[in-house]
Formats: C-alpha cells, sequence, structure tokens
C-alpha cells in the first residue's frame, strides 16, 4: 500500500508541474518616487518560456530601451546591457538544464541590481505560470 501512495505521489508530481501557455508579466511596485520600475514579460508555449521581455518602464508606461537613458546605464555596466543579458542568460541556462525553477542567474558585473530583480520576478512569474494565473502583476519582489 504504501508503495501504492509513494507511486501515486511521484506520478503527480511528475505530471503536475509545468508551465501553462499564456503570457505572464510584472512590474514592481514604484519606491519613493522612482520614476523607472523593473518589468519583466514572459511567454509560454508548449510548457516552455518561448520568449523573455526585460525593460524598465514608467508609470505611463515607457520602455527605457526607447530612451536615451540606457546609454548611461549600459556604459555603467561595462557596455553589457543588462536588459538584453540576464533574459539570454536565462534562457541559456533552463536549456542546459532543462528545468526553469532550479535556473537562476549569476550577478553580472555592473548589473546586480537588475539581476538580482530578474531573478525574484522570474521566480514569481514562472510560480504564476505553473498555476496557471496569466496577468499583469504589481508588486515589489525580495
Amino acid at each position: 500500500m504504501k508503495r501504492i501512495i509513494l507511486y501515486f505521489v511521484l506520478a503527480t508530481t511528475l505530471f503536475a508541474s509545468g508551465l501553462v501557455d499564456g503570457t505572464y508579466s510584472v512590474t514592481e511596485n514604484v519606491i519613493r518616487g522612482k520614476k523607472w520600475r523593473s518589468w519583466l514579460e514572459i511567454e509560454v508555449e508548449n510548457n516552455r518560456i518561448k520568449k523573455i521581455n526585460y525593460d524598465m518602464v514608467t508609470k505611463s508606461g515607457d520602455l527605457l530601451s526607447k530612451d536615451r537613458e540606457l546609454e548611461r546605464i549600459i556604459e555603467e555596466a561595462g557596455g553589457i546591457d543588462p536588459y538584453v543579458e540576464v533574459p539570454r542568460q536565462y534562457i541559456e541556462k533552463i536549456e542546459v538544464t532543462k528545468n526553469y525553477n532550479m535556473s537562476r542567474i549569476d550577478a553580472i558585473v555592473g548589473a546586480t541590481v537588475p539581476t538580482s530583480k530578474f531573478n525574484n520576478m522570474i521566480r514569481f512569474l514562472t510560480q504564476k505560470a505553473e498555476k496557471g494565473e496569466s496577468g499583469d502583476f504589481k508588486g515589489w519582489f525580495n
């Protein structure tokens, strides 16, 4: 009887986990009047993260990637655009590990804060995707 229960739990765990197709996004709350907020969006298709958009956004919806301030941020990050590099590294890592849950991106020199925010936000969105709770979420993620 114990074996049957063990096999049932194992099978439920293996087949119940996965990502539900949809678009999931999250924007951090504005903290102390900060102009730019981190924004992350993932598109899930066939139990895989198909596309990741990572950027900074204003309250009015303007994207940092469309703003001249991005050049300054890229310079500070040593010429690396963290909003392109961090998602690229995440996709590479989940393709190698085949596990979106266990994958975190190591901090990129000069882009520690965007990397940390990405890791927290992607964990939040994958949890939403496992439950099929698509939509645009707002919050602060530590």
